[in-house]
């Protein structure tokens, strides 16, 4: 038997159209197969061929996210890995991407997978306190990823029991191989821009006659420019008609973003020593000035097999990563409001070149001058991550090997926001600084013992693991107001103390697994896990969880019936099901806060409500899947059910501030925590792998692929009555990210008033919105989703293009009250300008939009459908064109290869909702937020190697 070290993942075989089964050529009926295992990583560092594989799991390799212009891992999910969606409300460099693996598993508790890079989990997710979205994975260095292994299922995820609900993501990274030293060079560099278009600003004389047809309708009255220019309806209306300024806002505030990634890496071992050390340098910048994310990181493995017995690992990564960032939501300062609150007949700067700040210090509607504050202020945040991975291997017997691992991780986050005295937030307080020190230390502990046995084709497994972890968060921030001049932005000379806090927070979990494994000759095949970790939030009694997984599957294709047809080289089935735990970060303890000055003597507040039956948030996974390989695996089908049920889902039910808890300095104070329900996500997963054209450099080589995943997201118990806000709920027989809206009729042709649904579905209509109910109008959530991918190659020449889609989700508007008021705000805060030649006039009766009436026309503006969007779209990811030169050039120039490329990044996004004009990935977060705009990016780049 041979058997080929590949560092995949269980079942991933199935995603790749590779080679695992090859058969030396016939010359009698008697000939035996040889067969190639593909080795994968599973949980723990552990390796598992796949022919033994019961689980569900999807790989991308590290020729698919190979120079990805992205800053980190998460964002080269989508569309790639089948069950999983990706998407960020913000395009901020370095900011972090939502995950979802097969739905969301939680309410109130965690949705995100865990991630594992080479065995040991790492921090994730958004670690900052002042910027926006700052990512822990983004001090991980994506050219160092061999491949990223997603564990969707129990029998690939319950060795991690307690955190496994969400899903894991393992992250496997590049090590050395013996042989000479091989240095690798890689240069990118390029421009960013918008990837979606956005709406339309108003241009002055736009604006202007929209307002006189508002002030028109308001009054009865034909009025013109002229009339409310000389002060026919006030002086505020007078300055806008009097103005001669034609500003855009966008234009002064956006441009295009540079980019640029330069990796070196060399590796290269003997019979002793392997090692692997790589420095990258990566730097994205916003199209909004202000806002750009750089990367320092450094990686050293080393692998030493100081005896016949004894094998060390270690892994040292250490990365800097700067981000500045920009206001969001509803600042006045924030760029992306400006370009539709602020006014076009406002100037950005004065006659003399100096920045315009208005009379007072406002403009002429009370905002700020974002294009000056982007000069003038900053919000940065510099983040220092050190990763060890020290792993000690002994093999005790020949079949049994033990295991030590340890890994500590540290992240120091420095964190500044400065806002001047002149203009802006700052000018209220003659400045303002805060800055604070923001440090995590995490350490991973474990023992693994591996025991295997085989006797004749019975083939036993079995390990043994202790795992403990512990996380240490301490958080320092200072704030001072009153500074002598804006060119000093260090704290101690801003001389009005205005504020300070800091906080400890410390858990731990540990656990202890056994896993089993057995299968006769990889025909019939039995998985088996149980763990039972211990979380120090939890009260006494309720700190343990069990967790257990078992699974089968069966391989027709061994059969000797089966062996001898040439066409199937595939034809398993597996299953599996068990009981997971979810993340939780709610807290059962009712305790008494002394952070209140009472006379300058420590006063107590109550925080939090105790309750002693909190307990875990569970999850019971069942898969069912068959894989087919044809043809010595050139073709490969996959194809899955899934169902995940979540038991007693974390709340927090909402008390009324009698009951003596409400307290609005700490909103947790305003619920009780508690166990409140069930719900399941269940889908299907499709995907086919093929190589078409097979063959060397000279040679027609064309490889397609694709992936189709299903979700139906739902409540099955709710324990108690629905919880419904303006715009959501949360039911038994909907999912848990369900918009709760009255429904959009259109608008009267006869008069232009909104009309709406009066039982939110269809039927009846009314123009008085209070009469119209609110009805269930869609998820959140794409319930189709996937992506597609090809490679074609001839003579050196290279495309790749990857597809992402997703269907059945929705968007809603978040500041659409504001931007499509018709008239309510349109005085004071412009809109979106695209509202031009699509509002109702009696010439113009089949228009989108009510008829603008200043003070607004009868709450049209109000939450409804009006302002929701399908998110349906098909996206050209990633396209990439290259030119890889042959080794006859290259031969005498020292180097091994050479190829050049150009590539696109999010190049073109098709959204079928003509409507929307936000990036369709933003369904996973569901609502807008003025946020920084996702970037499409376009680059050349070249890799060496020698």
């Amino acid at each position: 038997m041979n058997v080929k070290l590949r560092v995949l993942s269980a079942g991933a075989l199935f995603f790749l159209g590779q080679v695992a089964f090859a058969q030396t050529t016939k010359k009698d009926t008697t000939t035996t197969p040889t067969e190639i295992e593909e080795v994968v990583m599973v949980g723990f560092g552990q390796k598992k061929t796949i022919q033994e594989m019961t689980g569900s799991v999807s790989t991308m390799t590290a020729k698919a996210i190979a120079d990805v212009p992205v800053a980190s891992v998460d964002k080269m999910l989508q569309g790639r890995v089948a069950g999983v969606q990706t998407g960020s409300a913000s395009g901020q460099p370095g900011g972090m991407t939502n995950v979802r693996v097969r739905g969301i598993s939680s309410i109130n508790g965690v949705s995100s997978p865990i991630y594992i890079v080479d065995g040991v989990r790492i921090s994730s997710g958004d670690l900052s306190r002042q910027t926006t979205t700052a990512n822990a994975l983004a001090g991980l260095n994506p050219d160092d990823i061999e491949n990223v292994t997603v564990l969707k299922d129990a029998v690939s995820t319950a060795v991690y029991g307690a955190d496994a609900g969400a899903g894991v993501i393992v992250i496997t990274t590049k090590s050395g191989k013996r042989g000479k030293p091989r240095f690798n060079f890689g240069f990118n560099s390029g421009f960013n821009d918008r990837a979606v278009k956005p709406h339309a600003s108003f241009s002055t004389p736009d604006w202007q006659t929209y307002l006189v047809q508002a002030y028109s309708n308001r009054d009865n009255k034909a009025y013109t420019a002229e009339q409310i220019a000389n002060g026919a309806v006030g002086g505020n209306a007078a300055g806008v008609f009097q103005s001669t300024n034609n500003t855009d806002w966008q234009k002064a505030t956006q441009k295009f973003g540079y980019q640029q990634n330069i990796d070196f890496n060399v590796s290269g071992g003997n019979e002793k020593f392997t090692y692997y050390s790589s420095i990258n340098y990566y730097n994205q910048e916003s199209v909004v000035r202000g806002s750009y994310f750089n990367r320092l990181a450094f990686t050293n493995k080393i692998g030493y097999q100081a005896t016949d017995k004894l094998k060390i690992n270690t892994d040292f990564q250490f990365s800097y990563g700067k981000i500045s960032t920009l206001s969001d939501a509803g600042a006045f300062s924030n760029p992306i409001l400006t370009q539709y609150f602020n006014r076009p007949t406002d100037a950005v700067t004065n006659p003399d070149g100096s920045w315009n700040y208005g009379s007072g210090g406002r403009l002429s509607n009370g905002n700020f001058n974002s294009a000056a504050l982007q000069d003038m202020n900053y919000v940065r945040g510099g983040n220092f991550r050190a990763f060890a991975n020290l792993n000690a291997e002994y093999k005790i017997l020949n079949n049994l090997t033990y295991r030590f691992v340890f890994s500590p991780e540290y992240i120091n986050l420095e964190e500044d926001t400065y806002w001047n005295p002149i203009h802006g937030d700052g000018a209220g307080y003659g400045g303002y600084q805060q800055t604070s020190v923001n440090r995590y230390f995490n350490f991973n502990v474990q023992n693994i013992l591996d025991y295997s046995y085989r006797l004749d084709r019975h083939n036993f497994g079995a390990s043994l693991i202790q795992e403990a972890y512990k996380r240490d968060n301490k958080y320092l921030t200072a704030t001072g107001i009153t500074v002598g001049t804006p060119t000093l932005q260090t704290l101690t000379n801003f001389v009005v103390p205005f504020g300070y806090a800091g906080d400890r927070v410390l858990t731990s979990r540990y656990g202890y697994a056994v896993t089993a494994h057995y299968d006769y000759d990889k025909l019939i095949l039995i998985d088996g896990s149980y763990r039972r970790d211990i979380l120090s939030q939890f009260t006494p009694g309720k700190k343990a969880g069990n967790f257990w997984s078992v699974g089968v599957g069966l391989d027709l294709a061994r059969f000797e019936t089966i062996k001898n047809i040439d066409a199937i080289s595939m034809l398993k089935f597996r299953a599996s099901y068990g009981k997971l735990g979810n993340q939780v970060t709610a807290n059962p303890y009712a305790t008494y806060s002394y952070t209140t000055n009472y006379n300058d003597f420590a006063a107590a507040t109550m925080n939090r409500v105790f309750n002693p039956n909190l307990s875990w948030e569970t999850v019971n996974p069942l898969n069912v899947g068959f894989d087919f390989g044809f043809f010595k695996n050139r073709l490969t089908v996959t194809a899955e059910y899934y169902n995940k049920k979540t038991k007693d889902l974390i709340y927090n039910i909402p008390l009324s501030g009698a009951q003596g808890v409400n307290n609005p300095d700490d909103p947790r104070n305003a619920y009780y925590v508690d166990n409140i329900g069930t719900l399941v996500n269940k889908g299907f997963e499709f995907a086919v792998n093929g190589d078409i054209f097979k063959g060397d450099r000279d040679q027609l080589n064309w490889s397609v692929g694709a992936n189709l995943s299903t979700l139906k997201n739902e409540v099955t118990e709710l324990y108690g009555s629905d919880v419904n806000t303006s715009t959501t709920t949360v039911r038994v027989g909907e999912g848990v990210r369900t918009f709760y809206l009255r429904k959009w009729a259109g608008v009267d042709a006869n008069n232009g008033d909104p009309l709406w649904y009066i039982n939110g579905v269809d039927g009846e209509t009314t123009n008085n919105y209070n009469l119209a109910k609110q009805a269930v109008q869609g998820s959140f959530l794409s319930n189709v989703f996937g992506g597609a991918n090809t490679t074609l190659s001839y003579k050196g020449f290279s495309l790749d293009l990857q597809f992402t889609y997703g269907f059945g989700g929705k968007i809603y508007d978040n500041w659409a009250n504001y931007l499509y008021s018709d008239g309510q705000y349109s005085v004071n805060y412009p809109g979106y300008g695209d509202v031009m030649g699509d509002y109702w006039t009696p010439t113009n009766t089949t228009a989108s939009n009510p008829r603008p009436v200043i003070g607004g026309n009868k709450l049209s503006n109000s939450a409804s459908t009006r302002f929701l969007y399908d998110s349906d779209y098909i996206r050209l990811s990633n396209a990439r064109f290259g030119y890889t030169f042959s080794s006859d050039f290259l031969k005498g120039s020292g180097f091994g290869s050479l190829q050049v490329y150009v590539m696109a990044n999010n190049a073109y996004t098709y959204r079928f909702d003509k409507n929307l004009k936000f990036d369709p990935e933003t369904n996973i977060s569901g609502y807008t937020d003025l946020s920084l705009p996702v970037l499409k990016s376009f680059l050349f780049g070249v890799n060496l190697s020698f």
